[in-house]
C-alpha cells in the first residue's frame, strides 16, 4: 500500500557524507547519502490574527501546491512506492512548447528534419497523475534485473558513464543506456508506466511558462555530467520534481510524430507523402520522444544512449483525490504584429517544399476568442523586409517571391531572394492581413 503525505512549500535539503573511495575529478558524486532525501510532511502554519493560513488560502497558491475539491490551496501530496517517492501533479491546463532564438533552415536542403519540434507554444490539458520525484536509479534497476523482470542495460558505445564512480555513488546515478522497451518494462514491473510528453512537461514546467524547470535563466553551473539523484543542485521544478533540466535525458511514452506542436493550429494536413521531410522520416523509421534541458523542447531517439534514462508515472485513483492546477493559465498569443497591416504566425513549418509551404499557410486556423482566423499566406520579400523584427531569421524561408534569406547577423540585416528550386526543403512562416 502506498503511503501518502504532503509536500512542504519549501525544501530544506541537507547532504550527508559517507565513507568510501573518492577522487577530486568526481568529488561531487563520491560522498553520497545512503538513500535519496525524502520530502517530509509539513506542519501547516498557524493563522495569525484570525487570517487564513498559507495552505488554506483559496486565492493565493504558490509552488508545490494544488487546489483541492473546495478550491483551497493544498500542499502537493506524495506517496512511497516500491522504487521511489512519487509526487501528485495537479490536473488542468498549462502552456506547452518552446521558442528558439533563431531559425537557421538552410541545412534542410541536404538534411530534412525537424530541429525545433517543440515550437510553437500552445495550450495542453492533463489529468492529475503521480510522477517519480527523481529518475530511476541504477540501484533500483539492478534489483529489477536480479529479479528476472528486467534485462541488463547496455551502453552501445562501450562507455560506462559511472565507471570511475564509487559503488555507493553509482547506485544512485540515474539508470541510462536503456532502450524505450526496457524503460517501459521497468515501470510496468513496479505497477507504473512511462509519463506522456504532456505529463512530463507539466511536471517540469508548472503553470508559469518557465523556460527551464528551475526558471528562465540559463545556469552554466548545471553541467551535463550524471550525478546521484540525492545531489540537489537547485534545479527543482515548479512542482518540486528533481533532475528534469539536468542529469539524464528521459524517455516518455509518446512516439515521435512530426508537426506535433503545430497540430492545434491546423485545420487540415499540409505535408505531401513525397515531400522532403516525409520521405526522410520514412527512411529514419519509428522513434520515441525524449525530454530534458529546456522544458518545452522535444527530441527523438530510437535506441539507448549513455545520457538517456527515465522515470515512471501512474494514474491518480478516485481514492487518492485529484488536485487541480493552482493558478490560471497564462495568456499566449501566437500572432505577432508584423506591420500595420499584417500579423505573423509565431510557428514555422520545417523542411517544406514550396508547394507544402503554401499548403501550410492555407491550413492554419488560429482561435481568436469566439472566432477562428484563417486566410494566411506566404509574405512577399518587401513585407519580410518591413517586419524583420517580428519575422526572425535568418532562414531561408519560402516567400511569395521565392526563397528569402537574411544576409548577415542581427534583426536589421537585409533580406534577399536567393536561388532555389521548388523542391528545396526550407522553412515556411505565414502572415495574415489585419483586415482579413
Amino acid at each position: 500500500m502506498a503511503r501518502r503525505c504532503v509536500l512542504p512549500s519549501s525544501f530544506l535539503l541537507l547532504l550527508a557524507s559517507c565513507s568510501g573511495p573518492t577522487s577530486s575529478e568526481h568529488e561531487i558524486v563520491d560522498t553520497p547519502e545512503a538513500a535519496p532525501t525524502r520530502v517530509e510532511a509539513p506542519t501547516p502554519p498557524e493563522p495569525k490574527d484570525g487570517a487564513k493560513s498559507e495552505l488554506d488560502s483559496s486565492d493565493e497558491c504558490g509552488r508545490t501546491t494544488g487546489r483541492n475539491e473546495e478550491g483551497q490551496c493544498e500542499a502537493l501530496r506524495t506517496r512511497e512506492v516500491e522504487h521511489v517517492q512519487q509526487v501528485q501533479i495537479p490536473a488542468g491546463r498549462f502552456v506547452m512548447g518552446d521558442v528558439p532564438r533563431t531559425y537557421t533552415t538552410a541545412v534542410g536542403r541536404h538534411d530534412p528534419r525537424e530541429r525545433w519540434p517543440g515550437q510553437p507554444p500552445r495550450y495542453a490539458d492533463s489529468e492529475s497523475f503521480w510522477i517519480d520525484l527523481h529518475e530511476v536509479t541504477r540501484g533500483e534497476y539492478e534489483k529489477c534485473v536480479e529479479s528476472g523482470s528486467c534485462t541488463p542495460a547496455q551502453c552501445f558505445d562501450g562507455v560506462d558513464p559511472v565507471e570511475k564512480f564509487s559503488d555507493e555513488a553509482a547506485a544512485l546515478i540515474p539508470q541510462t543506456c536503456v532502450t524505450h522497451a526496457q524503460a517501459t518494462t521497468f515501470c510496468e514491473t513496479v505497477g507504473a508506466r512511462l509519463p506522456s510528453e504532456t505529463e512530463w512537461e507539466l511536471a517540469a514546467r508548472g503553470v508559469d511558462v518557465r523556460i527551464y524547470p528551475w526558471g528562465n535563466d540559463m545556469r552554466d553551473e548545471y553541467n551535463a555530467m550524471l550525478v546521484p539523484v540525492n545531489v540537489i543542485r537547485g534545479d527543482s521544478s515548479y512542482f518540486g520534481i528533481r533532475g528534469m533540466g539536468t542529469n539524464a535525458l528521459e524517455w516518455v511514452s509518446d512516439t515521435y510524430e512530426v508537426d506535433n506542436g503545430l497540430e492545434p493550429y491546423l485545420g487540415k494536413p499540409f505535408r505531401d507523402d513525397n515531400g522532403p521531410l516525409m520521405k526522410a522520416e520514412a527512411a529514419r523509421g519509428p522513434r520515441f520522444v525524449m525530454k530534458g534541458g529546456k522544458a518545452g523542447a522535444r527530441r527523438d531517439k530510437a535506441g539507448a544512449d549513455r545520457r538517456l534514462g527515465f522515470r515512471c508515472a501512474a494514474d491518480v485513483s478516485p481514492d487518492d483525490g485529484a488536485l487541480k492546477i493552482p493558478a490560471e493559465v497564462p495568456t499566449i498569443n501566437v500572432l505577432r504584429p508584423g506591420t500595420s497591416e499584417l500579423l505573423v504566425f509565431g510557428g514555422i513549418a520545417e523542411a517544406v517544399s514550396r508547394k507544402e509551404a503554401e499548403q501550410f499557410c492555407d491550413a492554419l486556423r488560429i482561435p481568436q476568442g469566439p472566432l477562428t482566423l484563417e486566410g494566411f499566406r506566404l509574405p512577399t520579400l518587401a513585407e519580410i523586409q518591413a517586419m524583420a523584427d517580428a519575422f526572425r531569421g535568418p532562414g531561408p524561408f519560402w516567400s511569395a517571391d521565392g526563397s528569402a534569406v537574411q544576409k548577415g547577423k542581427g534583426n536589421d540585416a537585409p533580406w534577399e531572394i536567393e536561388e532555389s528550386t521548388p523542391k528545396d526543403a526550407l522553412g515556411a512562416r505565414c502572415v495574415v492581413p489585419l483586415n482579413g
